[in-house]
């Protein structure tokens, strides 16, 4: 589908509205009360604490500089463009009040080895919201919108390998075998990889 597409319809554990082109999305979970959309001018301040907490930021170098409210603003507007369609970025919620973020920061074709379009998927939760159920219920629809909706052919995630909580879902939660990276652009020590056809024989997507 393209960035312009216009769908609302269910799977067996979310449903979807989106319409990329007048910058409109949302995901919602039909098992908890989670929400993934597009991130809206007034969740500026909810950025602002998420980023500036030392618990969410410490294992990400992508995120670094997002200390002030310009920063932010410059955020939301990259998050809020979808054309060319290079990311899918969205704040989640649950019971409609702000809680972290999630998503596919980045979306495009790696020349190796055969020039799939690939998105790389990432959640971040505040700690509060942690240990709820929503951190794995938020990345596995975001896989699944990833495959689906925007017609990606492999979904990767990466992680440092301090970050034991990322590393726990992922090997525990999700099953996935990671393989050792050296990422010098963000210091990710582990990477987890997966095709759409093997998303689909998966648990995590039914």
């Amino acid at each position: 589908m393209t960035s312009a597409s216009k769908v609302s319809q269910p799977s067996s554990f979310y449903v979807h509205e989106t319409d990329l082109q007048t910058s409109r999305f949302s995901i919602r979970s039909t098992l908890l009360p989670l929400e993934l959309r597009v991130v809206q001018y007034s969740d500026r301040e909810a950025l602002l604490r998420h980023y500036s907490l030392e618990e969410n930021v410490q294992y990400d170098a992508s995120v670094s500089g997002l200390s002030t409210l310009e920063a932010i603003d410059g955020l939301i507007e990259q998050w809020r463009c979808f054309e060319p369609l290079e990311r899918v970025n969205a704040v989640v919620l649950a019971e409609g009040e702000f809680i972290g973020t999630g998503g596919l920061g980045w979306i495009g074709r790696k020349r190796e080895p055969d020039g799939r379009r690939v998105g790389d998927a990432g959640i971040m939760l505040n700690p509060e919201a942690r240990g709820k159920g929503y951190a794995y219920e938020a990345l596995r629809m975001s896989i699944d919108y990833g495959f689906e909706v925007l017609g990606l052919e492999v979904v990767e995630l990466a992680c440092r390998d301090e970050n034991t909580a990322m590393r726990g879902l992922m090997d525990r939660k999700f099953g996935w075998k990671a393989r050792r990276i050296q990422d010098e652009r963000f210091g990710n020590d582990w990477l987890w990889s997966i095709g759409k056809e093997e998303w689909k024989e998966h648990q995590a997507s039914k």
